[in-house]
């Protein structure tokens, strides 16, 4: 038997094509929705905008690392002094490149002294020889004379053949002496010379080696500014890819950041850079400081697990004080996209 019901007032229950209709018009309302949404998404750009971190700087702004391993001696500046370019900032220790400059040092002067010795020894030689020659010249001239004058004497009977003969032999022998005298080499004397001049001429730069040995010992500030000291100790040894100060000069604020590799192909300059300095963070309000990229390094550095690109932004205080080495959080706009794009960061 059928169910039998009685309403006071109530809508009657809906039929089955109701509510066939109903989940077709829900559905039908859903998607398009969902494709008003998804469009929406799509269509509408929004600026895209890639993170980065790191800290203020200045225009003049310089890592100072030490151009050799070595240990510290003497540490001459401490954090936050002002120096000059040039002042020294870390001795490192330097008793075997003093030694190794002295023993140069002295190879080079005994070498320039040997060849000042042969140099005046040869110049002795050639004034000697130039001496033997004018000799031999004359005594050829005077025997040519004296047979000239027998051969005469000898025609007129006043002479005797042993007398020619003799004359005839002296001449002989002059000529012979002067041709030795003409024929001597004197390029073994310059050969010595040279070689004696090339050994100089290396141990001269043995010691401007040396010299420039020394000299990376000490490390000199390479700008004019404040110093930020980082950790290291005397009697600590220090190494090349280790930073010891960084040295901000100039009037310019700048902020070097760090983009994560994978953003890093994004970033160009002029793009433009908001950044919010961790000192001002506040929980509801953001004090953004705009600035611009004004250079981007090639090289993908890494630090530990993280690898990354640096760039410099100049960048507006807007009133604020901002010391150098304040750190900061920052994004740079890399282009628009859409809301999904932005997203998923596709």
């Amino acid at each position: 038997m059928s169910d039998y019901r009685s309403t006071k007032g109530e809508k009657p229950p809906a039929t089955g094509r109701e509510r066939r209709s109903l989940r077709v018009r829900v559905f039908l309302t859903v998607s398009l929705g969902s494709v008003l949404i998804l469009a929406a998404g799509h269509w509408i750009r929004l600026n895209r905008r890639v993170p980065a971190s790191g800290y203020v700087t200045t225009s003049d702004y310089a890592e100072v690392r030490a151009p050799v391993a070595g240990q510290v001696t003497r540490i001459a500046v401490s954090s936050g002094a002002q120096v000059k370019q040039g002042d020294l900032l870390v001795q490192l220790e330097d008793a075997a490149e003093r030694a190794l400059l002295a023993e140069a040092e002295s190879e080079l002067q005994r070498s320039q002294a040997e060849l000042a010795l042969r140099e005046a020894e040869l110049a002795e030689e050639r004034r000697d020889r130039a001496c033997r020659v004018a000799a031999a010249a004359l005594s050829l001239e005077h025997a040519r004379k004296r047979l000239e004058t027998t051969r005469q004497l000898s025609e007129k009977g006043l002479a005797s053949g042993r007398d020619l003969m003799d004359d005839t032999y002296r001449v002989q022998l002059a000529e012979a002496e002067h041709q030795r005298l003409q024929a001597y080499d004197a390029t073994l004397g310059e050969r010595q010379i040279a070689v004696l001049r090339q050994t100089a001429a290396a141990r001269q730069e043995a010691v401007a080696r040396a010299r420039a040995n020394l000299a990376a010992r000490a490390i000199l500030a390479p700008a004019a500014g404040r110093l930020l000291r980082h950790t290291f100790y005397v009697g600590e040894v220090v190494r090349p890819e280790m930073v010891l100060y960084e040295v901000f000069g100039g009037d310019e604020l700048i902020l070097k950041l760090r983009v994560p590799e994978r953003y890093a192909t994004r970033v160009a300059t002029n793009q433009q850079v908001r950044a919010q300095l961790r000192s001002e963070k506040t929980l509801l309000l953001r004090h953004w400081l705009y600035g611009h990229v004004a250079a981007v390094r090639d090289a993908i550095q890494s630090d530990g697990q993280q690898t990354y690109r640096v760039i410099y932004c100049p960048f507006d205080p807007r009133g604020l004080e901002v010391p150098p080495g304040t750190t900061a959080d920052a994004q740079v706009r890399v282009g628009r996209a859409s809301i999904w794009q932005i997203l998923f960061d596709l």
